[in-house]
């Protein structure tokens, strides 16, 4: 029998299953849109669906022709968290009208201590109950009045809380786990739970399952040296977890002032990109102090005041624990959402960078093959060097804003402002769900001024397009900067028609897609993106 749970608090989860893909039929909703069954691609694979296009047979993991043979009329879009984080605050404002300290550790969860609030509603039931009033009417009118799947779990620990709002949210009512219960629930629940909702990486799961533990009570039977010694830190945790522990248990109370960073500005600054830039700044002093004292952030605290004394809080957590670059990107998510739901009347005059959460900083073995390297660490730190030597601006990443554009997809953004480690774990977005964008893949080459090209046919007329967006002949020749090409095959024309409402900026033209060649010293072959606007074609893009 495992033991009793001594350690953990009373935690509650809100969440949303596949919150990706339902924060993605929102969006296509308030644009007029409506698709039941839509699922959101990373990297060609599903990674959540709804709920119609889960009834069809469409699985997290599938291939995106596998999804697309399995629900022909399921919409694809594109993995966006900016579009997450900024569906699901309405839902998050919502619970911290209740409960004024919740933690967010990823779009679509919501996770609060349940002391204080259990207390003030009348039990652990009770909060669950107005817990799914709140969120049931934050969702539905987000969705227009539709219903989207989500659950409340109450339990010792965040992982069984997680797995009992899973529950929860596929029969449609909160689940309560009774104290000193959650290692026995979890004893019976297969290891693969370990990757589904406390991050453990997967390969690490499989080899317990191919060394015979296939169960979370398996794990718990075994002495942590054992665990520790096999698989090091990662051991111990995936044995507290087992046995219903946490690893960090949410922080009840505010956190000491004196560990906490606070900057005050001497006037109220409205530039977010200015009140980055200085979290960045104290963050790397906060980052700097607790690695002097062997210690990583995994949970923080972050609290924008402005002029008007208005007032933001909210707690972030990241169980690798939050570099300088992460708590600097969680200060414009938080604001960048604030000023979304347009509770900001004044500049920011004060913010404050308080650590609730901390971990001992252990050594990490870096994978052979693929992962994270030592080149991707000396890359990081050399962005640092020269980013402190050369000003804030002068190292940029790109960063995916979407567009029909292809000039306009990617934008450079300050590599001070970036978790530039962990972004090279992730790939970067190559997808988009706008209308009348290019498909993938993207081209290599996007041109900041188009080229003035001359399309023209077999009778070296110039080739047009009607009203009706049809090509006046077929293209056969090219004349790109005084050389001549010849087109090989060519794909289009596709109409784009932005802004038709607004005078002053609407666009109107069409794009095409060229393969040509030249042959005079040598045998050119060249793909390219070409645009007719104002009675002119562009090279706006090429492939290779």
């Amino acid at each position: 029998m495992p033991a009793m749970n001594t350690e953990s608090t009373r935690v509650a989860v809100v969440a949303c299953p596949d919150w990706q893909a339902v924060a993605a039929q929102c969006d296509l909703h308030a644009r007029g849109q409506v698709f039941d069954a839509v699922a959101v691609l990373h990297a060609q694979r599903v990674i959540a669906r709804t709920a119609a296009a889960a009834e069809q047979g469409v699985q997290v993991g599938m291939r995106k022709r596998e999804a697309q043979a399995t629900c022909p009329n399921m919409h694809i879009a594109a993995h966006n968290p900016e579009r997450d984080r900024l569906m699901f605050e309405p839902v998050v404002h919502a619970i911290a009208e209740l409960v004024p300290l919740v933690e967010v550790s990823m779009p679509g969860v919501v996770v609060l201590a349940t002391r204080g609030p259990s207390r003030y509603v009348g039990g652990d039931d009770a909060l669950a109950q107005r817990l799914t009033v709140i969120a049931e009417t934050a969702l539905r009118k987000l969705a227009q009045g539709q219903r989207i799947p989500f659950g409340v779990g109450i339990a010792d620990g965040r992982l069984t809380a997680m797995i009992a709002a899973r529950s929860a949210a596929s029969v449609g009512a909160p689940r309560v786990v009774a104290p000193n219960e959650s290692a026995q629930c979890l004893a019976v629940l297969p290891v693969s739970v370990l990757a589904d909702f406390a991050e453990i990486d997967r390969n690490v799961v499989s080899l317990l399952q191919r060394l015979g533990l296939a169960h979370l009570g398996n794990i718990a039977e075994i002495q942590p040296s054992i665990l520790v010694g096999r698989f090091g830190p990662v051991g111990n945790e995936m044995q507290r977890l087992a046995r219903g522990l946490d690893r960090h248990p949410p922080i009840v109370v505010a956190p000491p002032p004196e560990r906490a960073s606070t900057h005050r500005f001497e006037m109220p600054v409205e530039d977010v990109n200015v009140v980055v830039l200085t979290a960045r700044e104290v963050a790397d002093q906060l980052v700097m102090h607790l690695s002097d004292h062997g210690a990583s952030c995994v949970r923080l605290h972050i609290s924008l005041h402005t002029d008007h004394g208005e007032q933001n809080d909210r707690v972030w957590y990241q169980p690798e624990g939050l570099t300088a670059a992460a708590m600097a990107e969680r200060v414009r998510w938080q604001l960048d959402a604030w000023i979304a739901s347009r509770g900001v009347t004044s500049g920011v005059v004060l913010f404050r960078l308080s650590p609730m959460g901390l971990r001992a900083r252990e050594g990490r073995q870096l994978g052979l093959w693929g992962d994270s390297t030592q080149a991707d660490e000396w890359a990081s730190r050399a962005i640092e060097r020269l980013t402190a030597m050369l000003g804030a601006e002068s190292v940029r990443v790109p960063e995916w804003r979407g567009g029909r554009d292809p000039a306009e997809v990617f934008e450079l953004t300050s590599a001070q402002v970036v978790d530039v480690e962990r972004r090279a774990l992730s790939q970067v977005v190559t997808e988009t769900c706008w209308n009348g964008a290019l498909p993938t893949p993207s081209p290599s080459v996007v041109y900041d001024d188009p080229l003035l090209v001359l399309v023209r046919d077999a009778d070296g007329n110039d080739v047009t397009v009607s009203g009706r967006h049809e090509l006046s002949a077929e293209p056969t020749v090219v004349v790109l900067q005084q050389h001549r090409y010849n087109v090989l095959s060519w794909a289009g024309p596709w109409p784009v028609e932005e802004r038709w409402w607004d005078t002053s900026r609407q666009r109107r033209m069409v794009r095409m897609q060229l393969v040509v060649s030249r042959n005079d010293t040598a045998i050119t072959t060249r793909a390219l993106v070409v645009v007719r606007e104002h009675g002119q074609w562009w090279v706006v893009a090429r492939y290779g």
